[in-house]
């Protein structure tokens, strides 16, 4: 028997909690055949609003004992797992709440996983699910197991056949060397799998986008016993020709048309269809799901579409990211580009560690495991915490290197004049870790005939080479962008308290204390720690100040007083955070962190 999962109608009031802009990835899929690299690409933007934080592992090979089972969300279905899973590369989102639906993977067959959420389905199509379902296992299950990307779709159809997905509606993009496979999943078990041909072009933000699918085409097309029929059923599908169910429109028959009109999601369509067609669609039933291009797309192709502001960005007087509706978005707090080969083992990535519009794509080799700085908890730790994380494993860690990317993120997202001017470093910072690609993958082919163990080493030490190289970076620019100290004279903030908290901005040979403006002065966490429904209007407000020498170097410093539970109302208690004031002197922004414990 079936029962009605708690889970789903969980994530469905999560949707709206958060916002319209915490679904905000996006994925772009170029074919083989229209790839300058002559492999296919896959691009993507993982957007989660809160205090996110992403790492980076290899999980190796096991085996397991018989009888084991696998849970994973707490009222999600328990699933028995095989005797041996596959070696991966995992890029965790490692959240407070526990991240169902946003882990990117690459496994040793070189199997790549990326999502995008499509909720909002048709209320009364929701199904029933067994055993609570399954949400997060999709993903982690493929990962373990797959063999190429037509094995993962059934994979993964064969556990919502059995157990019935618990979310409201999701599109996975399946990557392998030969294939790419696009899976929408609809609550329940209902489901179509299409492959991407050699020379399509795919764009998907946050709705189902398949139209036009050819059901009689076996081999590049799978969909859910009944799915269709449903459809025609219920007069949401009318076949052009009676029976044959070559035009078979998805997105039209499984969700409303207004979550593609939504403007979180026609903005990001329009953008990026633009970059790749050149033309302005005004209509959302005018977006395609795919395009046969006309033209060859590169890693910097993909980049520039994943990196793309709106207009609404940038407005004067708070965060470059506000309103949220290009592509790169306040949410964003990861972006990559996976560059397929024959071989896994040569798969490039390029990824980024916080918004794209803001820090430089790092080159990595997934299979010859990142460097270990990448993440602060050893993979065990890091799957153990996934659903049961502890509050002080998102503290502030300044020796963590990751955090270099995230300060500068924050940063520039309040130092508008900077904005441009470090786009062009993060360019020019990209151009040199790249130039030596194509000698690095000749290297390692040679070194694979002799020892593919050699090749992995080598690549594995380039991985740690260029993260090293781009956090040096990163730390030279955040400090240029925060030349001016912020000291929180506190070790503790009460998230509930009315008490006083003092934030003092040192004053310095290029900063008097003097100019700095106490009315355009706010207090709180980083931009890259909130939700998108969180402003910097909303931050705290000083409640008083005075100019006096702080730290006794015989400079004036700038003394702001803020409660307590303004400055934390958006925090995670029993977490160290980085407390940022943004303010103003003489017309200029100024900003910096000091660190407290939130209680």
């Amino acid at each position: 028997m079936f029962q009605r999962s708690l889970l789903a109608l969980a994530a469905t009031s999560a949707l709206f909690m958060f916002g319209a802009n915490a679904l905000a990835c996006s994925t772009i899929i170029i074919g083989k055949d229209v790839s300058k690299t002559g492999t296919t690409i896959v691009g993507h933007n993982e957007d989660n609003g809160g205090r996110v934080i992403a790492q980076q592992y290899w999980v190796p090979a096991q085996t397991h004992k018989a009888g084991e089972m696998i849970k994973f969300e707490e009222k999600a279905a328990p699933i028995p797992q095989v005797e041996k899973t596959l070696g991966f590369y995992w890029t965790q989102t490692f959240d407070p709440k526990g991240a169902s639906f946003s882990d990117g993977f690459v496994n040793e067959k070189g199997v790549t996983i990326v999502s995008n959420a499509c909720s909002q389905i048709f209320p009364e199509n929701k199904e029933e699910v067994k055993d609570g379902g399954i949400g997060y296992g999709i993903r982690r299950i493929m990962a373990e197991r797959a063999t190429s990307a037509r094995d993962a779709i059934k994979i993964a159809t064969e556990l919502l056949a059995k157990y019935g997905y618990f979310s409201n509606g999701r599109t996975y993009t399946i990557a392998d060397p030969n294939e790419v496979w696009q899976l929408a999943i609809h609550q329940g078990n209902k489901w179509v799998a299409r492959r991407v041909k050699d020379n399509e072009v795919v764009y998907i933000p946050n709705n189902f986008m398949m139209n036009k699918v050819d059901v009689t085409d076996k081999d590049n097309v799978m969909v859910s016993p009944g799915l269709v029929e449903k459809a025609i059923k219920d007069g949401k599908y009318k076949p052009a020709v009676e029976g044959q169910w070559t035009d078979f429109n998805f997105r039209e028959a499984y969700q409303p048309a207004k979550l593609r009109d939504a403007h979180y999601n026609f903005s990001r369509n329009q953008i990026a269809w633009k970059k790749i067609t050149g033309k302005t669609f005004n209509s959302a039933d005018e977006f395609p799901y795919s395009v046969v291009a006309d033209r060859k797309f590169g890693v910097d192709d993909v980049k520039d579409i994943l990196r793309s502001d709106s207009k609404e960005d940038g407005a004067k007087g708070d965060w470059y990211h506000t309103k949220g509706f290009g592509i790169s978005r306040p949410t964003t707090h990861e972006s990559v580009v996976y560059v397929m080969d024959e071989n896994p083992l040569f798969i490039q990535a390029y990824k980024t560690l916080a918004r794209p519009s803001e820090t430089p794509y790092v080159p990595l080799y997934p299979l010859a495991k990142p460097a270990k700085a990448t993440a602060f908890l050893t993979w065990e730790e890091a799957t153990k915490q996934h659903f049961h994380a502890k509050p002080e494993s998102f503290s502030y860690d300044a020796d963590w290197p990751v955090w270099a990317f995230i300060n500068t993120a924050n940063s520039v997202e309040y130092m508008h004049p900077a904005y441009k001017k470090n786009f062009r470093e993060v360019k020019s910072l990209e151009k040199e870790l790249n130039a030596p690609i194509s000698e690095e993958l000749k290297t390692a082919k040679e070194l694979a005939k002799i020892s593919p163990e050699k090749a992995l080493n080598w690549l594995h030490a380039k991985n740690v080479e260029k993260f090293e190289k781009a956090q040096e970076e990163m730390a030279e620019t955040f400090a240029k962008l925060t030349p001016h100290e912020v000291l929180v004279l506190a070790d503790a903030i009460d998230s509930k308290g009315d008490e006083t908290v003092n934030i003092a901005i040192l004053g310095d040979k290029k900063l008097k204390a003097e100019d700095i403006n106490d009315s355009q002065t706010v207090a709180g966490p980083g931009r890259s720690s909130v939700g998108a429904k969180v402003t910097l209007s909303s931050l705290a407000k000083p409640t008083a100040s005075e100019v006096k020498d702080v730290n006794g170097d015989g400079i004036k410093d700038k003394l702001l007083s803020f409660k307590a539970k303004e400055i934390a109302k958006d925090m995670l208690p029993g977490a160290v955070y980085d407390v940022w004031v943004y303010s103003e002197a003489k017309g200029k922004p100024v900003t910096g962190f000091g660190t407290a414990l939130i209680k």
